[in-house]
Formats: structure tokens, C-alpha cells, sequence
């Protein structure tokens, strides 16, 4: 029996005219579109559902639109699809499925919002949130390559569900466009159950803005970019207006940051520099009282944080090093923002320290020499009480942190300082 992968391969080298036997090449198997809510899957689905010649399947009967949700999306993109997309996917009875991720750990696994032919809602809501995690581990998403955040909420919800449901198809298709070449090549590193990916766009010589294009002939909007509210991957113009069109999500977005620069004062939203500084930059008060109002609201907390910075060698490259950071991260104590800032203040006084002023109040008891390997740091914090206690090992990390400095930790995870206030 021909393979998925054979079969569209074969239908794909025939003559456009041949369309009704491609179809029936086709027809067997079930078709998976990856859908991101964003421009290119959507103008890919837009397509299928108004051009049938262009489908690559028999009927759209045989359409599964798969959609993984982290609870971030910005709300202007659920008025969009609810708006324009929907009602189509409705009139054709497309399937459509959206899934989130249960919790924090894989084994968890997904939960199933929607599995429907008449889809209405657009779950933004997800589950358990990306933006939750985050803030439960002090951080932001990195920077860099590979974007785990899309891995995590995205790839592995999307894997696991194919695997509970799907025993052949074709795809996932994916929407990258003819002009994203990079991320075809690097495809593989964002795999769900081993599927074939096909990349329809490609294919037809579709770049963004075609795919822009087309959306707004149809539809007479301009589509906007599937994204979390606090994305870092996206540009200082985007995130602004962005900001401007839902303040409750910047405040977010900012509140997430300030909870990571606390632990990490490196721990920057977007590669240019801070989201706060952004949002200064361009005076957007309303962004900024509701971030006051969030903090406001806010449970403080006192945390003592160790951190080590090791060089490592990169396995099979020679000469080639990465910075491996490991840290322990522990509340001292929780109360309002008065009282854990007089927290943070006494403790300064007992260590002979001045307290600063760097992303919230703190302290350091020894502050890191930065480009020297191996190094550590310690310092206190006082910040909204957010982030949990943290360390992959416990016991390890006190051994590394006592070969360096000859200092034993003492604090254990739920062990509070005694603290006489002044």
C-alpha cells in the first residue's frame, strides 16, 4: 500500500487538469491543517473552503482543522475568525478541533475545548495558560532558537491528540510561506507524531503578503498575526499598537515581565529592551494604570535567589561552549508590598548592604562578575508574590554552590526567616 506521503506526491507531478482523479488519489485519508489562528494558515483554509480546485483532498468532509490554544491569544484575533472564518467553516460543516495543554507537565497531557462542524467560539481562554507557567517560574519566553514555548503549548498538545486519534493522514499541513525557507528546512524540530508536513503555500509561490492580499480581497479587512499578548517575537511597532488596542493584556504582558526581571534582572520581554520602557517610550497611560492597578492587587513576596553560571562544552563541536544557568529560588517571606519592602530593608541592615532600586527593591549579598566562568550571585527581592519555589536539585545545586563560594545554603523550600521588624 502507497504511503500518505507517496500518494499526494503522485497527485501533486499530475496535470492541473486531472483534477477530479487527483481527487480520487486522494480521497481515502483524513487531511490535517495545523491552523495558527494567524495570516497564512488562515488564507490556506480560505482557499480550500472557496476555490475547490485547489483542495487537495476530495471533500471537506475529509478536512481537520487543528488548533492549539495557550490561553494568551490576543483577543483581537478571536473577533476576527468568530467574524469573518467561522461562519463558512459553519456553512461547510469543516471540522474543526481546538486543544489546549492540561498543565504544566506532559504527562498531563490536553483537554479538548471544542470538536465540532458548527464551531462558534474561538477558545482563547485555553486551559492551563502559558502565561500562567511563566509566571509560576519567574520568566519569560527566550529569545532564541528553538521556541519552546511554541514546542510545549503548541507542538506537543497537537502531537499528542494526533497520536490519541488519527492513524494515517496526510500533513500536517503547515502555513509557512514560499519565502520561509529557514523554517521549512528546521520543520523537524517542531514535529507532531512523525506526520509528513506539507506546506501548501510553498507550493502555490505564496509569500505573506499574498497571503494578505488575498484575506483582504475577500474579506475587505486586513488580518492580523496569531500571537500571545506578551510574544516577544514580534516588532516594537506591532507590540505597540497591540498595547494601544487592549490595555488589560499589555498590563499583562508587563506584570509577567516585571515578575521575571525581579528573579532575573537580564530577563528582558523583547530583544531591544523592556516592554515597561516601551510602553513609557510612547505614553501609553492607559497601559500603565492598569499595571498599577494589577500590582496593587498583587500578594507580595520576599525571595532569596542563588543562581550559577557554568560554561559546558557543546557536544560533538569542538571548541564550542554554552552558558548552562541552574538557580535557587526561595520565598522568604509573603504580606503586602509595605510590609515585605521593611522585610527587605532589615535584612539590607543585617548584611551590610544597600538596597537598589533595579526592577523592584533588592539587595545583593554577592553580585555576579559578569563574562567569568564558572559564577554565582545572591541576592534578595521584593516582588509580587508569583513565582514558586524553584530548583531542578536541591541537593546537587547546594554542593555546586558550596564548591564555589564554601558557603552552605541554609533556607529549605517552605522555611521562613525569623524577621523582628524594625
Amino acid at each position: 500500500m502507497l504511503s500518505p506521503k507517496t500518494w499526494y506526491a503522485l497527485a501533486f507531478v499530475l496535470e492541473p487538469g486531472l483534477f477530479l482523479f487527483k481527487q480520487l488519489l486522494l480521497h481515502r485519508y483524513l487531511h490535517i491543517l495545523n491552523w495558527g489562528m494567524g495570516v497564512e494558515s488562515t488564507a490556506i483554509l480560505l482557499r480550500w473552503l472557496l476555490e475547490p480546485e485547489q483542495r487537495p483532498f476530495a471533500n471537506l468532509s475529509d478536512l481537520v482543522v487543528l488548533a492549539a490554544q495557550t490561553g494568551d491569544e490576543m483577543p483581537y484575533t478571536q473577533t476576527l475568525c468568530e467574524t469573518y472564518l467561522f461562519p463558512l467553516l459553519r456553512q461547510h460543516r469543516v471540522r474543526v478541533v481546538q486543544v489546549a495543554k492540561a498543565s504544566a507537565s506532559k504527562r498531563d497531557g490536553y483537554v479538548v475545548l471544542s470538536d465540532t462542524r458548527t464551531p462558534k467560539t474561538l477558545h482563547i481562554e485555553g486551559y492551563f495558560k502559558l502565561s500562567q507557567n511563566l509566571l509560576l517560574s519567574g520568566t519569560v519566553p527566550r529569545l532564541g532558537r528553538p521556541h519552546i514555548c511554541a514546542q510545549r503549548w503548541k507542538g506537543e498538545v497537537l502531537d499528542a491528540w494526533l497520536t490519541d486519534h488519527i492513524d494515517d493522514a496526510f500533513g500536517p499541513y503547515l502555513g509557512y510561506n514560499c519565502e520561509e525557507s529557514k523554517r521549512v528546512a528546521k520543520s523537524d524540530g517542531y514535529s507532531c507524531r512523525g506526520f509528513d508536513y506539507i506546506y501548501p503555500l510553498v507550493e502555490w509561490g505564496w509569500s505573506r503578503d499574498d497571503c494578505l492580499q488575498y484575506l483582504y480581497r475577500q474579506w475587505g479587512i486586513w488580518f492580523a498575526k496569531s500571537a500571545c499578548s506578551f510574544c516577544p517575537f514580534q516588532d516594537c511597532g506591532t507590540a505597540v499598537e497591540r498595547f494601544q488596542r487592549d490595555p488589560d493584556a499589555a498590563a499583562q504582558a508587563l506584570l509577567m515581565e516585571q515578575n521575571a526581571l525581579a528573579h532575573n534582572p537580564r530577563m528582558h520581554l523583547f530583544s531591544s529592551g523592556t516592554a515597561y520602557g516601551l510602553v513609557v517610550k510612547h505614553n501609553l497611560q492607559a497601559v500603565l494604570e492598569r499595571y498599577e492597578e494589577r500590582l496593587a492587587q498583587e500578594t507580595w513576596a520576599l525571595y532569596h535567589v542563588y543562581r550559577i553560571y557554568r560554561q559546558l562544552p557543546v557536544k560533538d563541536k569542538p571548541g564550542k561552549f554554552r552558558i548552562d544557568a541552574d538557580r535557587y529560588n526561595g520565598v522568604v517571606t509573603t504580606g503586602n508590598r509595605t510590609y515585605i519592602d521593611s522585610c527587605l530593608s532589615e535584612l539590607a541592615q543585617r548584611h551590610g548592604k544597600p538596597v537598589i532600586a533595579q526592577h523592584g527593591q533588592r539587595f545583593y549579598v554577592h553580585e555576579r562578575v559578569e563574562k567569568q566562568y564558572p559564577a554565582w550571585e545572591e541576592f534578595f527581592v521584593a516582588t509580587i508574590h508569583q513565582a514558586e519555589d524553584k530548583c531542578r536539585n536541591l541537593k546537587r545545586f547546594r554542593e555546586r554552590w558550596y564548591a564555589l563560594t564554601g558557603d552552605t545554603i541554609e533556607l529549605k523550600f517552605g522555611e521562613s526567616l525569623q524577621l523582628s521588624l524594625l
